[in-house]
């Protein structure tokens, strides 16, 4: 039983329309001298414009938002701009999860196969809604406040406060710069994870296919055949893992190096500074937002990692006892290959692993009480 072409969706869809509605596969295209630019400098003017009034404001609790949404906007705009030079390479990842779809075969396999993809789409809902929460939770609270006051602290070339167009003109321009920011950075923080569990997921696949060899049929030139198809399929596993971490190495790099900081300002400003439920309903949601970038990630590179260790025993579960010698020959050839450890790097530097995870909390909470001392004197 063959893997039915109702099972195969388009695994990055909600992610494809993400991108390309904030103008990324335009300008991943080259199409320079389209809205996309002039939606991309909007999206991204917030950037100076909270560069400029860094600890400027009189209420610390202002100074430290300001801080943490400044970090957050530099960030995104740098993943941004290293997604739109690697977007090319979607389409050779498609390519490459579609000959692996279209191995899938047996009961088991396709069993294993809707339970992937209905997970890869609750991984993908559970972002989404993590970053509706976070945009609501920023962009309607302002609205309980005693008189003109605007979600974010950010510097403006008028004085919005004294009239009605001005202060209309300013809440607009954020609550729309909030939205597109979002919507922006909803793609890519869950296409990293989405894909490296659905690497995980063939790899399993494959070992399920390996590992079935010679049972179910005793014609030896048919299981010689099989065995040369899976390794077949172990290159087109190896390839999609190479071009998924050069997609993914740079942006992640510069998740990684911000989390830290980022976790630690947010913790000091919930710690010390708020005093409003709906302020501690929006750092408790930054936070958790800042959890779901990188948590999974780093879970689900770890998984990898284990799910290729595993692919080196799968030819040994194989009935390999009552087959060829050419058989026997070519499972030399894949479990010489299977003995490389696959290691994701994030800047070809730092593993996308449960370890860089702990890392950044470790290095969360010495920039935390570094930043408590020096509030402390």
């Amino acid at each position: 039983m063959k893997l039915s072409k109702n099972f195969k969706i388009d695994y990055f869809r909600n992610q494809l329309v993400a991108w390309r509605i904030c103008g990324a596969l335009h300008l991943s295209e080259g199409n320079y001298k389209s809205w996309t630019s002039a939606l991309c400098i909007f999206i991204f003017l917030p950037v100076p414009m909270l560069m400029m009034v860094l600890f400027s404001f009189d209420d610390p609790l202002e100074n430290n938002f300001n801080l943490s949404l400044a970090i957050v906007s530099m960030a995104n705009l740098l993943k941004y701009s290293l997604y739109v030079t690697q977007l090319s390479k979607l389409d050779g990842i498609q390519t490459l999860i579609g000959q692996l779809d279209d191995r899938v075969s047996g009961k088991d396999q396709i069993l294993r196969h809707e339970s992937m993809t209905k997970h890869m789409q609750r991984m993908s809902k559970l972002v989404l809604i993590s970053y509706a929460f976070v945009l609501v939770s920023a962009a309607v609270p302002f609205i309980f406040e005693s008189g003109r006051t605007l979600p974010l602290p950010m510097w403006f070339p008028f004085e919005w406060k004294n009239s009605i167009i001005a202060y209309t003109g300013a809440l607009t321009f954020q609550e729309i710069g909030m939205f597109f920011h979002v919507l922006q950075n909803y793609p890519g923080d869950s296409f990293p994870p989405i894909t490296l569990f659905l690497v995980s997921e063939q790899c399993q696949l494959l070992i399920q296919r390996i590992s079935s060899i010679g049972y179910r049929s005793r014609n030896l030139k048919n299981n010689e055949r099989d065995l040369v198809n899976c390794i077949r399929d172990q290159n087109t596993l190896y390839s999609l893992l190479d071009l998924t971490q050069s997609m993914i190495s740079y942006p992640m790099m510069v998740q990684f190096l911000v989390t830290g900081i980022n976790m630690a300002v947010i913790l000091f400003g919930l710690i010390f500074y708020v005093e409003h439920l709906s302020d501690r309903a929006y750092y408790v949601c930054i936070l958790f937002a800042l959890m779901v970038q990188t948590y999974p990630l780093c879970y689900y590179g770890t998984v990898v990692q284990e799910s290729f260790a595993d692919l080196h025993y799968a030819v040994f579960c194989s009935n390999w006892v009552d087959q060829s010698a050419t058989y026997r020959g070519y499972m030399l050839i894949i479990g010489e290959r299977t003995k490389r450890q696959q290691l994701l790097l994030a800047g070809n530097l730092v593993p996308i692993h449960l370890s860089t995870f702990v890392a950044c909390l470790k290095g969360a909470y010495s920039f935390f009480t570094l930043m408590a001392d020096r509030d402390g004197q």
